[in-house]
């Protein structure tokens, strides 16, 4: 990967300290951005994803979660809303909302009108402010009208990011060599890529898969899934790199963000 779209400072990258997501039932357009935001700040996901009724707020767990409920305890620094889809049902500014609920006082903004490359934008900007020394703990929300998923980075999270990376790619087999070696590397690859699970798997890969109608949050919804997938692993199986990758069709790029042990 030419871009990797990392300061050279000697400082580690931003560590993945939590991740999860929920999917939107319901037609599109029918939640706001600020309505989204409530909802992944509300409680754990349960197992098929949803919102669970009276969960109390990050950290939740109980009957019908699937695991540890989210956390953003930390007093965070920055806070970045991303998104593909414009706000049909606007209440406010999603990022400012979602600032005030957030502990600490970040400084927020958005990043839009980049297709699914937003997401990855938004994770290389709070990388190089954290490379150079303007951030300890931070967040990120990626909403589609369909799903959104939260990436809570800082802190002591197992791993750390090393690359953020956009390519040309005008079909899907011009990714293949620009993913790196698939052994001991676990894969969540976007709509964009499904046509590389089955070669990817087949040199020695784990691969996940987005939601086929997630838009941008598709990968970084099921990053949730994949990090589970590793840490049930056992030492010998578990994972090198942890690589989260989509294509845009329109417009023919690669979008890749990989992640190491910290």
């Amino acid at each position: 990967m030419a871009d990797t779209g990392v300061a050279d400072t000697g400082v580690a990258g931003l560590r993945l300290g939590a991740t999860w997501g929920l999917d939107f039932p319901g037609p599109p357009g029918e939640r706001s951005f600020v309505a989204m935001g409530g909802e992944l700040l509300a409680g754990a996901p349960a197992g098929d994803g949803q919102h669970v009724p009276g969960t109390s707020g990050p950290g939740t767990s109980g009957p019908g979660t699937s695991g540890p409920g989210p956390v953003l305890s930390r007093p965070l620094d920055y806070l970045v809303v991303a998104h593909e889809a414009y706000d049909a049902a606007p209440a406010g500014l999603a990022a400012g909302f979602l600032a005030d609920a957030c502990p600490g006082e970040p400084r927020a903004f958005s990043v839009a009108d980049q297709g699914i490359g937003a997401p990855f934008s938004g994770l290389k900007v709070l990388d190089r402010i954290h490379r150079s020394g303007g951030l300890s703990d931070a967040a990120l929300f990626v909403l589609d009208p369909a799903a959104g998923a939260v990436l809570a980075l800082g802190g002591t999270g197992g791993w750390a990011l090393e690359a953020v990376a956009e390519e040309r790619a005008a079909e899907a087999a011009d990714c293949l060599p620009l993913l790196g070696p698939a052994a001991r590397t676990s894969y969540v690859l976007g709509d964009g890529l499904r046509d590389l699970v089955r070669p990817l798997e087949a040199a020695g890969a784990t691969v996940r898969t987005a939601g086929p109608a997630h838009g941008c949050a598709g990968v970084w919804r099921a990053l949730r899934d994949a990090t589970a997938d590793m840490a049930a692993a056992g030492a010998g199986e578990s994972a090198e790199r942890l690589v989260i990758a989509d294509r845009d069709r329109g417009l023919g790029r690669l979008h890749v963000a990989v992640f190491v042990p910290a």
